[in-house]
Formats: structure tokens, sequence, C-alpha cells
């Protein structure tokens, strides 16, 4: 068996449910991890990340974690909550409330299945969530209640004592007491919940107008947020999309009211050092797997790749696969994937120069096609906007302005269903969304090196009022997209003739 077999893997994925079987494994925790889960100071945390960065595997193997450990965790994604029931409502309010309802719904199902397998239903409290359980399909009818029945039919004597004990079964919780039921009940065990919250900004993706729903999202984030005020045992985490919470929170303002409140932000993001780990870890696994420690020759005509054009750089395959993943795992899971297809093609049983060249157009166009999706909520004419700037590798700023400016009067653009206009202002918001998909990045040439600002670093570098400050940078499309580039302009000159 070819050891492409081994590596293939280790590289199945990108996603938390596509590495289901293997992402503990796999999982390499942020170096700033230990500074994510302290809740020393705050019940909660919000975690932001570039999509593709790995907010759900991280939280995913967080949640497995606390279970392995008999902590209770629970993890809720869109498919976990009646989204309809939220959006449905009109004001902000009732949209909190009813998201806060679902949430806490869950967690006392949850409880309530804990409590199942570990103590008798004595407490009426203990009984309702043991009920909310068996109501919410989390478990099973529990033996006690059973008991209590035959009990009432078969022993006389024993009626009144079983019609209690069905009594205090039945109790049914309501909404208002729910929080200081599953709060009572976790504090008198000296209990921790976990409450992880993933993926919500998909949950909302699209609103009445075909927009994204920001106010929605904000519901379920602060509903979240307020669960872990109201329950004092419980520590809860909300990953939300980077470009999403700026645009929530800053163009839209929403939580500016309660800014001083929202916990530890924290922003997940890995370096390209990093990324390097993560994959020499995986490297290192598939080898295990091939039985070789042979490393990257493993699976590798060389140690080096070398980068197509005239001066012929070489870099190691980890350094060259961290800068083309632009700070985000799944694009560089993606591009090994596409590496194993193309010298499965050729019938090569290891990867070289030939099989990196022959990507480099498709994992660039593969990669325009995401920021479609990540960001054609917010504009979607952003496509027209990435082919407006594939003239060329690098810009003044002056240059950039003026493409961009222009940009409106090629076709109708909007950017949160605001119309564009040929205003430097417009233009500035359109450059601001290409940083923050990381089309194009501006940096500072200093001989021989460049400083790049991208957004994960530097989210309000692109701002009207910094116009003059931006006229210092040089601006670069990333490496990632040049061979796309390439090929759009050759078909504006096909169309032109």
């Amino acid at each position: 068996m070819s050891n492409l077999s081994s590596l293939a893997k280790y590289f199945k994925g990108g996603s938390a449910e596509a590495e289901r079987d293997i992402r503990g494994e796999i999982f390499v925790p942020p170096t700033d991890v230990s500074d994510l889960m302290a809740f020393d100071f705050h019940p909660s945390v919000i975690l932001l990340g570039n999509k593709g960065v790995g907010k759900s595997i991280f939280v995913s193997v967080l949640h497995e974690a606390y279970l392995k450990n008999n902590e209770l965790s629970v993890l809720l994604t869109p498919d976990d909550l009646e989204c309809d029931t939220i959006l449905d409502k009109r004001t902000l309010a009732d949209r909190k409330s009813a998201a806060y309802a679902q949430m806490l719904k869950a967690i006392a199902g949850i409880i309530g299945r804990h409590s199942q397998a570990t103590e008798m239903a004595i407490s009426s409290d203990v009984a309702a969530l043991q009920n909310l359980a068996v109501n919410e399909g989390y478990s099973k009818a529990d033996v006690v209640t059973k008991f209590a029945k035959i009990a009432a039919k078969a022993l006389p004597s024993g009626a009144k004592f079983a019609q209690g004990l069905l009594e205090e079964q039945s109790r049914v919780l309501a909404k208002n007491n729910l929080t200081d039921i599953v709060n009572d009940y976790l504090t008198d065990r000296n209990s921790n919940i976990w409450l992880f919250v993933d993926d919500i900004d998909a949950a909302v993706s699209q609103g009445s107008k075909g927009e994204f729903d920001y106010a929605a999202c904000w519901a379920i984030v602060s509903a979240a947020l307020d669960l872990a005020q109201d329950i004092s045992s419980l520590k809860c985490v909300v990953s939300v999309r980077s470009d999403i919470w700026h645009l929530m929170t800053r163009t839209h303002r929403h939580g500016i009211e309660r800014r001083d409140k929202l916990g530890h932000i924290h922003e997940l993001k890995f370096s390209e050092e990093e990324l390097r780990a993560i994959f020499n870890k995986r490297i290192s696994l598939a080898g295990r797997d091939a039985k070789s420690n042979s490393g990257i020759w493993d699976f590798f005509q060389q140690h080096n790749v070398t980068l197509p054009g005239e001066t012929g750089q070489r870099r190691s395959w980890d350094q060259w696969l961290s800068k083309i993943a632009r700070n985000r795992p799944r694009d560089l899971v993606k591009a090994v994937q596409m590496l194993i297809s193309s010298a499965r093609k050729s019938s090569g049983d290891v990867i070289g120069n030939e099989q990196a060249h022959s990507i480099l157009y498709e994992y660039g166009r593969e990669r325009v096609a995401n920021i479609i999706d990540e960001y054609g909520q917010i504009c979607p004419q952003i496509e027209e906007a990435v082919n407006d700037l594939t003239g060329k590798h690098t810009y003044s700023f002056l240059e950039i302005m003026e493409i961009l400016e222009k940009s409106p009067a090629r076709r109708a653009m909007q950017i949160d269903g605001v119309a564009l206009k040929q205003t430097k202002e417009d233009a500035i918001k359109i450059l601001r969304l290409l940083h923050m998909a990381c089309f194009i990045n501006p940096r500072i040439d200093a001989g021989d090196e460049y400083k790049h600002y991208n957004y994960q670093d530097y989210p309000d570098l692109v701002d009207l009022a910094k116009f003059n400050e931006l006229q210092k940078y040089s601006w670069q499309v990333h490496p990632t997209f040049y061979s796309y580039a390439e090929e759009i302009k050759k078909r504006k000159r096909f169309s032109s003739w």
C-alpha cells in the first residue's frame, strides 16, 4: 500500500465533523490556550476566529475532554436550536428570550440525563430535571417512576407512598424556575457545567432580505452570556467568526450597552510557525501509520519545494504550505489533500514539485470561492471586487483607491444592503472587506524584509480616518492568489479582443 494512504488518513477533512475520529489525536492547542481557558475573573469567553481557523475542532475537543473527565458539558450548534423560532421574533429582547429558553432547556436536559445514572429521584428538583430529560429525548424513564406505578397497582398498602413519589416525579419545570433549579443542583454538588455554543453565525446567515441577521446573532450570543451570569456554576464559550463579530459590534453596534460586561474576548489564531507544527504533527502520525520513521521523505520527493517563477526560490514543505494556508488550518489540510490527489493521478507514490505547481490555480480558485461563501452575505459582488485587483501583485495605495472607487460604476455594489457610491469612503469599505478576507494585505518594505499587516492582527487598520497613514503601505495580493490572478488576466485579455 502506498504511503499516501497513510498521509490521506491524517489529512482527511479540515473540519470538526470530517475529522471526528482523529481530531483528539491530531489536535495541536494554540500556544495561548491557558489564557483562553482562564475563568478566574469571568464566567464566559467569546472565541473569535476566521472561518477555517479551527474554532469548531477546538470547542469539540474541549467538550469531549470534559466529558471524558466526567464533567458536565453541553455543545450546541445551529442543528440543536430551533433557529426559526428565534428569527421569527420581532424584537431583540424576544429573540434573546427565545434563545435563552432553548439553551437553558438543553442544559437542564443534560443534567437530568446525568442524574439518571448517578442518583435516585428523591428531590423534586432532581425529579423535575429527570422528567425534562425524558420529555426532550435525552434518556429513558427512570426506574423509580416505573416502580412507583407498579406499586400503586399491586400493593394497596403502598399506594399512598407510590402516589407521593409519583407526584414528586411529575413536577413540571416552568421557564421561570428552571434557572434556579439548575443553579441549585450544581451548587449543591459542587459541580460545574460547560456550555459551548459553536458556529452560531451559520444559524442566522439569512435574514428576511437575504442579508446576514446581525441582531439575531447577537441575541443568541447575548443569551449565552446571560446564562453564564445567572448560573454561577456555568462556564460558557461562544464561538463567532471574527468578521461577523467585528461588523456586528463595530458597524451595527450591537452590545454597545454591555461592552464592559462581555467577559473575556479571545481571538483564536495560528501563526505560520504554529501551522508548521500542525503539519509536522500530522506527518509524524502518518509516518507511524505507515510503520516508518523517515519523516517527510515517506511522502515527498525532497525536503524542499521549488516555487514557480524565474527565481526558482525554494521553501521547505511545511513553510510553503503554512504560507499559502493564510493562517487557516483548514486550508493547510486542503492543500495537502490536493497534493495527494495530484500525485495519485500521475500514478506517483510521493509528492514533488510537479504536484505543487499543478494545484496552484485550482487551490487559489477554491480559496476565492471560500471568500465568496464567507463574505457574500456582506457584499454579494465580492467576487467582482477580487477580480478588479488581479491586474498585478502589488499596488500603491493611490492605485488601489483609483480602482476601487470605480468599482461601483462597473456594477451595482452593496455592503450590508447599502448601495455603494464612487467615493473614497466606499472604496475604503471595499478595501476593508478584502483585507478582512485576507485577499490583499498592506506591507512595509524595509530592505529585504517585508512586514505584512494582516487583518487578524490589525482589524482596525483600514479606516477612512487613517487615509493618510494608509498611503505609506504597499498593498500586496496574497501569494495564494497569484496563479488565479494570472488566469483572470488572460481571460480579460481574450474577452477584450
